[in-house]
C-alpha cells in the first residue's frame, strides 16, 4: 500500500512513514519495542485526522512507565504525568486550550474559569482533584478562588465550599479506613470523620476554639455504638450545672446507652458515676417485674424495695419504672424526685426540657428510647408520657406510667390526653370525660374530641332502626329485592349474633375492675338464647348458584369464630357496637322492632331501600376511611349524617367505627337476598 495513504484517505505528512495506524481509535502509533516486541522505550500516538501529535511516554516491560504528556491539537500540553507499572501514579494536570480541541478537563461539572485540574492518583485511583484558574488559584465548583490557606490546614487539604472548610483526607492502611479532617478558615480542628468501608465508623467533633468536644463510635446503621466521649471545659457551656463536671464517658450498644456513665473533673478524677446497666429488647422490658400487672395490687413500700432492688442491681431503666409506679402509688413525688436524680443523668433544667419536647416530637419514638431517654437526662414527665404512649402490653401499667407523669407535672394538659386514651381503652368513661374537662380550657376541640369518643365507643344499646331515617330508592332504580332466607335461618342468625354478643360482654366485664355496675355493657341476650349459646365456629363449605352459564360452585369459608384475645376494652366496644348494629337490622328486616326471635317474616315495604342504603353507606363510609372520601365524590356517592357527624367531615379515627358499623349491616343484607348464602360470615360476602 502506498505510505501516504490510509483506509484510501491520505496520510499526513508529519507522520512517521513507520507508524501503524489504529482504526479503533483513529491515530498512527510509533512504538519502540524491545528484542520480544514488547513496547519498550518511547511511544507516540499522531491525529489521524491532521498529524498532530496526540500523546508522548514512556514504556517498560511492556507497560507504561515513566512521565507522559498529551497535547492538543495546537501543541500547548494537555495532560502532564506520570505511569509507574501501566497505573496512573502521582500528580497529574490537565490544561485548558486556547484553541478548539477534543480534550475536556473533565467529561462534566467543570467550575467556570477552569483552566487546569490537578489531580492525585495512587496506584490507577484519583484520591484528589482540585481545579484552578488560569492564574493558577485554586477555585471551587462556582469558579471562586479559595480563600487563603491558614496555617492550621495542611498543604494538601482542599477547601469545601459547602461548609467553608479545609479539608484533607487520609487513608489507613492497616484498617483499611479513610480519615476526613476538617479544619475552619480560621484554622481551627473543626471535625473527624472516620469512615470503613463507605460507613462512617467514628466522629469527632471539636468546639469553636479548636477543643475537643464530643467523640462517638457508630454501627452501620448510623447508631451510636461503643465509646462515647464529651467534654465541658467552659462550665457555663456544660449541660450540667456542677462546675466540676468536665468530662463524660461512657458506652453505646447499637444505639442505647449501657454499662457505667462517668464524669470527672478536670485534672481526669470521677466525681459521678451512674450505671445504667444493659440495653432491653422489647421481650425483656415485656418481662420485667416493674411492668408487672400485679405490681399494681403491692402495697407502696413493697414496690419502692423493687425499686431499689433493681437499681443496685444495674437495672436503671426498669428500676425507674418500679419506682414511678410505687410512687403513684404512694401519691409521693419528692421521693420519685430523689429516686430519678440517683438513677438517671440530670442536666440543666433547660437542657432536660429540650430534650423532653424532643423526645415528645418525635415521629419514630419507642418505648426503648423513652426509657434510654429518661437515663439520660431528659425531662421525667416527658419521658413517662411517651413510655406510656408506647409501652407494649396492658393498658392499666401504662396508665400508672401517664399517673407518674402528671404526679411530676400537674398542670402538663398533654400528658391528660394520654391519660384520657388510656382511660378510653380500659373503658373508664368517667375518667375520659374528667380528663376532658381539664383539657378543655386550652384544647376544646380535643376535649370534644375525647367526649365524641365516648359517646360512640360506650353507646345506649338501643334499637337503632327505629330511630334510622333509611335513605330513599334512587329515582331511576325500578328493581326491588325480597328476604330470601327463610324464617328458621333468621332465627339461627340472631341466636349467632347473640352469642358474639355474649362473649364480648363477658370480655368487658373481665377487663373491668371491680364489680360496679356499667350502664354502657353490651346488653343480655339471654331471652334470644333460651338453649343458651350457640357453637361459634369454622368450617370450608361450597355453595352453589344457578348462572347465566349454568350451575356453578363458588369454594369458601365460613368463620363465625370470635376471638376476643386482650383486645383492650374500646375495641372490644367496638366490635360490639358494630355487631349490635348488624342484630339490629336483622331483626327489623324480620318485622320486629326489637331485638327478640320472630315467629314469621313480617315484609318491611322499605326492604330494597334499606339494602341500598346498607351498601352506599358502607362504602362511603370505608372510602372516607381510605381516601378521605375522594372516590365516593368522583363516583357522586350521597353524604350521610351519622350519630351527628356528616359522613365527609369524621377524621380516620371516627370513621373506622361508622365503616365497622355498616361493613357488618352490608353482610347482614347480604346474606338475606339470597336463600343459597350460609351465613353474614361466609368469605365471599365479607370480601365483597
Amino acid at each position: 500500500m502506498d505510505a501516504t495513504k490510509h483506509h484510501d484517505a491520505e496520510r499526513p505528512a508529519s507522520i512517521p512513514p513507520s507508524a501503524t495506524y489504529n482504526p479503533e481509535h483513529k491515530t498512527f502509533e510509533l512504538v519502540e519495542t524491545d528484542a520480544d516486541g514488547r513496547p519498550s522505550g518511547e511511544g507516540c500516538v499522531y491525529r489521524a485526522s491532521d498529524g498532530s501529535l496526540l500523546s508522548r511516554c514512556r514504556y517498560a516491560d511492556g507497560v507504561k512507565d515513566g512521565p507522559f504528556t498529551v497535547f492538543h491539537p495546537n501543541g500547548q500540553p494537555a495532560q502532564r504525568g506520570r505511569y509507574r507499572g501501566g497505573q496512573l501514579d502521582g500528580e497529574v494536570v490537565l490544561y485548558g486550550s486556547d484553541a478548539p480541541t477534543e480534550l475536556k478537563l473533565r467529561s462534566c461539572c467543570v467550575p467556570p474559569g477552569a483552566w487546569e485540574l490537578r489531580a492525585q492518583y495512587r496506584q490507577g485511583r484519583a484520591v484528589r482533584q482540585v481545579f484552578h484558574d488560569r492564574a493558577g488559584y485554586p477555585i471551587s465548583s462556582d469558579g471562586s478562588r479559595w480563600p487563603d490557606r491558614p496555617a492550621g490546614a495542611a498543604e494538601d487539604a482542599e477547601y469545601d465550599q459547602g461548609s467553608q472548610r479545609w479539608l484533607v483526607s487520609e487513608e489507613v492502611e492497616a484498617s483499611g479506613a479513610v480519615i476526613y479532617r476538617y479544619v475552619t478558615r480560621e484554622g481551627r480542628p473543626s471535625q473527624e470523620i472516620e469512615v470503613r468501608a463507605g460507613v462512617r465508623c467514628r466522629e469527632l467533633q471539636y468546639d469553636a476554639l479548636g477543643r475537643p468536644s464530643e467523640e462517638r463510635h457508630f454501627d452501620p446503621q448510623g447508631r451510636f455504638h461503643g465509646p462515647s466521649a464529651r467534654w465541658f471545659p467552659d462550665p457555663e457551656a456544660s449541660p450540667y450545672l456542677d462546675p466540676r463536671l468536665c468530662e463524660e464517658r461512657g458506652q453505646y450498644w447499637h444505639g442505647h446507652p449501657v454499662g457505667a456513665f462517668t464524669w470527672l473533673d478536670a485534672d481526669g478524677a470521677p466525681v459521678v458515676r451512674r450505671e445504667l446497666g444493659e440495653a432491653l429488647n422489647e421481650a425483656s422490658l415485656g418481662a420485667s417485674p416493674a411492668l408487672a400487672e400485679d405490681l399494681a395490687a403491692w402495697d407502696a413500700e413493697r414496690a419502692w424495695a423493687l425499686a431499689r432492688e433493681l437499681l443496685q442491681g444495674g437495672r436503671a431503666r426498669e428500676a425507674c419504672c418500679a419506682a414511678a409506679r410505687a410512687a403513684v402509688r404512694g401519691g409521693e413525688r419528692e421521693r420519685l424526685v430523689e429516686f430519678l436524680q440517683d438513677a438517671t443523668l440530670r442536666p440543666r433544667p433547660e437542657v432536660a426540657a429540650q430534650r423532653g419536647r424532643a423526645l415528645l416530637e418525635a415521629s419514630g419514638a419507642t418505648a426503648l428510647g423513652a426509657l434510654d431517654e429518661l437515663l439520660l437526662g431528659a425531662e421525667p414527665s416527658a419521658a413517662y408520657r411517651t413510655l406510656a404512649a408506647l409501652l407494649p402490653g396492658s393498658r392499666r401499667v401504662a396508665l400508672s406510667l401517664v399517673e407518674a407523669a402528671l404526679l411530676l407535672e400537674p398542670e402538663r394538659r398533654s400528658a391528660c390526653v394520654t391519660r384520657a386514651l388510656l382511660r378510653l381503652d380500659l373503658g373508664d368513661t368517667r375518667g375520659v370525660l374528667e380528663d376532658a374537662d381539664r383539657i378543655e380550657p386550652e384544647a376544646a376541640a380535643v376535649a370534644e374530641h375525647l367526649r365524641t369518643f365516648v359517646r360512640l365507643l360506650y353507646p345506649e344499646f338501643a334499637f337503632w332502626p327505629a330511630s334510622q331515617a333509611i335513605d330513599p330508592v334512587p329515582g331511576d332504580a325500578s328493581d326491588t329485592v325480597e328476604l330470601g332466607q327463610s324464617i328458621e335461618q333468621v332465627r339461627q342468625k340472631i341466636q349467632l349474633y347473640a352469642t358474639r354478643l355474649l362473649r364480648l360482654r363477658e370480655a368487658v366485664q373481665r377487663s373491668l375492675p371491680g364489680a360496679e355496675p356499667c350502664p354502657w355493657l353490651p346488653p343480655d341476650l339471654s331471652h334470644v338464647l333460651p338453649d343458651g349459646p350457640v357453637e361459634l365456629a369454622r368450617r370450608a363449605a361450597t355453595l352453589t348458584e344457578e348462572t347465566e352459564n349454568g350451575v356453578e360452585t363458588v369454594e369458601l369459608t365460613v368463620d363465625e369464630t370470635l376471638d376476643t384475645g386482650a383486645l383492650p376494652v374500646s375495641l372490644l366496644m367496638r366490635r360490639a357496637r358494630a355487631e349490635w348494629a348488624a342484630l339490629c337490622w336483622l331483626c327489623w328486616s324480620a318485622g320486629l322492632d326489637r331485638v327478640a326471635l320472630p315467629e314469621r317474616i313480617a315484609h318491611r315495604p322499605d326492604f330494597t331501600a334499606a339494602v341500598n342504603m346498607s351498601l352506599a353507606r358502607a362504602f362511603r363510609a370505608r372510602d372516607q376511611l381510605q381516601t378521605g372520601g375522594l372516590v365516593s365524590r368522583s363516583r357522586g356517592v350521597p353524604e350521610f349524617v351519622w350519630e351527628g357527624h356528616a359522613i365527609g367531615e369524621l377524621d380516620p379515627s371516627l370513621a373506622a367505627i361508622a365503616a365497622d358499623e355498616y361493613f357488618e349491616m352490608r353482610c347482614v343484607f347480604a346474606w338475606l337476598l339470597f336463600p343459597e348464602n350460609l351465613s353474614p360470615f361466609q368469605s365471599d360476602i365479607r370480601a365483597a
